[in-house]
């Protein structure tokens, strides 16, 4: 099992490649092999925008959309 830093690192680099931080983008253009973000989220015991922020990823403003 991943250890946080490296959940959030791999998210990081996702978002970045995807250009969104929007969790429905996420889950949608994943590549294969990657968490759905419900499992992120329940993993670091977060919300996805927590996570997102966490991340350190910065794309523009109002892009963190919820489920």
């Amino acid at each position: 099992m991943r250890t946080n830093e490296e959940t959030l690192d791999n998210l990081k680099k996702e978002l970045l490649r995807i250009g969104s931080t929007n969790q429905r983008d996420y889950d949608l253009l994943k590549r294969k092999g990657q968490v759905y973000s419900t499992t992120i989220c329940r993993r670091l015991k977060l919300s996805w925008p927590r996570v997102v922020e966490k991340s350190g990823v910065k794309l523009g403003q109002n892009n963190c959309g919820e489920l």
